[in-house]
């Protein structure tokens, strides 16, 4: 986030609309460091019924006597006002020199053990519903070219496979039937090779990685960093499943909530077709629960 984009005022006697308050909180949690002891803001988009107790106006005030250096600091941030500007000026400079982690950890962890739910793991070739020839957990292989890349063995002996071999078996899969009565199990018979598990992992790794640059470019860097992590499991799975152009071009209603931060909306907005009711499920229940 490099800057803020606000349509009414937010703060003491502010419209406070619930898009420009957790535009502001998000903003304010990733300027912390100015406004020591604040703690971290929850990105909720209210205020309360007493907006004068509340802990976001706080921050406010402190940025406004901290940084913007106003003798009596009001509360309130005016759309292209001196404070508003000074948010700007400050993401501004903090972008430029604090890179977003990437993911890791326990939301890695669950994010890959669901993917393996939703996309199966599959160490032979097999064709998707849509009779594209597919292996391990989602691993789309385009052309034979592409096939010829994997680190295929042969199945009992765990010899390397030729390219003449992969070359062979892409051919008969791709010629196989396919679709949603076509369950992957049906192509094992007519397979020979199939990748280690060790492989499968690292083909996983590098998706999420590439995804993860994918969902920054659609929303973000510091906005994606910023959602709960929820919201980034249900994202992960839609660009696993839609890749990015889908998602970033046939999802209109989708992605104005999603930068809105509107994620009970975007839970509306973000069911899929050709996928199970179940997966669709998951995916909506992750954006219902998020905070």
């Amino acid at each position: 986030m490099s800057a803020i984009r606000l349509t009414q005022t937010v703060g003491l006697g502010g419209a406070n609309n619930l898009a420009d308050v957790k535009t502001v909180q998000t903003a304010l949690n990733l300027l912390l460091k100015l406004i020591s002891p604040t703690k971290k803001l929850t990105v909720d988009g209210r205020l309360g019924s007493r907006p004068e107790n509340a802990k976001t106006v706080a921050a406010i005030k402190l940025f406004q006597s901290k940084v913007v250096n106003m003798v009596r600091p009001d509360g309130r941030i005016d759309p292209n006002g001196r404070t508003h500007k000074k948010i700007n000026e400050k993401l501004a400079s903090t972008a430029a020199v604090t890179p977003a982690a990437p993911i890791s950890g326990s939301l890695k962890a669950t994010l890959k053990k669901n993917i393996k739910k939703y996309e199966g793991c599959v160490p032979h070739m097999y064709l998707d519903t849509k009779g594209y020839v597919t292996v391990g957990i989602g691993h789309l292989l385009h052309d034979i070219e592409a096939a010829k890349k994997v680190p295929f063995t042969v199945r009992g002996t765990g010899a390397i496979a030729t390219a003449k071999q992969i070359e062979e078996e892409f051919k008969v899969i791709k010629a196989r039937p396919f679709g949603k009565d076509e369950a992957y199990t049906r192509f094992k018979p007519f397979t020979k090779l199939i990748i280690t598990e060790l492989n499968i992992n690292a083909q996983v790794d590098k998706h999420i990685k590439i995804f993860e640059n994918d969902l920054k470019r659609i929303y973000g860097v510091s906005e994606f960093s910023s959602y709960p992590n929820n919201v980034k499991l249900a994202l992960f799975d839609m660009i696993f499943n839609l890749g990015i152009y889908k998602l970033k071009d046939t999802f209109p209603n989708f992605n104005k909530h999603m930068k809105a931060k509107n994620f009970k909306k975007a839970a509306i907005e973000s069911n899929r077709k050709d996928i199970s009711a179940e997966r669709n499920t998951y995916v909506r229940n992750l954006f219902l629960s998020a905070k």
